[in-house]
């Protein structure tokens, strides 16, 4: 297994079980530490079904300065599907750090694990994950979700549908940009 996927000036380390003391250290000290830990606890923890991994959390560094987390996880073996989302600390916002870091994700997706189809989402209401999916190249638009969820004031709310295909990142990607670090 790999450690690290680097591209962009962008490297993604791949959360395991054996570094996560390390990073939960690693993000100490922001304003939004504690929402991050969570987040990161919650949802970027690798997961397994049927000894095959099926949640790839990593957490990013820009240059040498921690930025967020990054996800892809598989939802379907049989079908070749994932799906991808991010977390970014609040002071890295607004320097392209998620849209920057697709190209690994999808590198992982379609490159490593063989998968088809890649989707991601954003409620209505989160303006920075739409300006996100709108600056990454493949991303598109498939549909709505109608009152997927509940936002933090507590009200249903709809989600917004994306999805790249293999095909898509083979036209408009170039695998040989993504550096595997093992």
């Amino acid at each position: 297994m790999f450690k690290a996927l680097y591209s962009d000036g962008i490297t993604l380390h791949l959360i395991n079980e054996d570094n996560l003391a390390d990073i939960a250290t690693l993000f100490q000290g922001h304003p939004d530490s504690q929402p991050m830990l969570q987040e990161l606890f919650q949802n970027y923890l690798p997961r397994y079904e049927n000894g095959r991994r099926t949640n790839f959390g990593f957490y990013s560094l820009l240059s040498d300065e921690l930025a967020g987390m990054s996800l892809l996880s598989v939802d379907s073996w049989e079908e070749r599907a994932g799906s991808t989302g991010a977390d970014v600390f609040l002071h890295m916002r607004g320097r392209g750090v998620t849209p920057r870091s697709k190209p690994h994700l999808f590198y992982l997706a379609f490159e490593l694990l063989g998968l088809n189809r890649v989707a991601t989402g954003h409620r209505v209401s989160n303006v920075a994950s739409q300006r996100s999916i709108a600056k990454t190249p493949g991303f598109q638009f498939e549909g709505i979700m109608r009152e997927s969820g509940v936002n933090e004031q507590g009200e249903f709310e709809d989600e917004l549908l994306y999805a790249i295909l293999r095909r898509d990142w083979q036209q408009l990607y170039d695998p040989g940009l993504v550096q595997v670090i093992h």
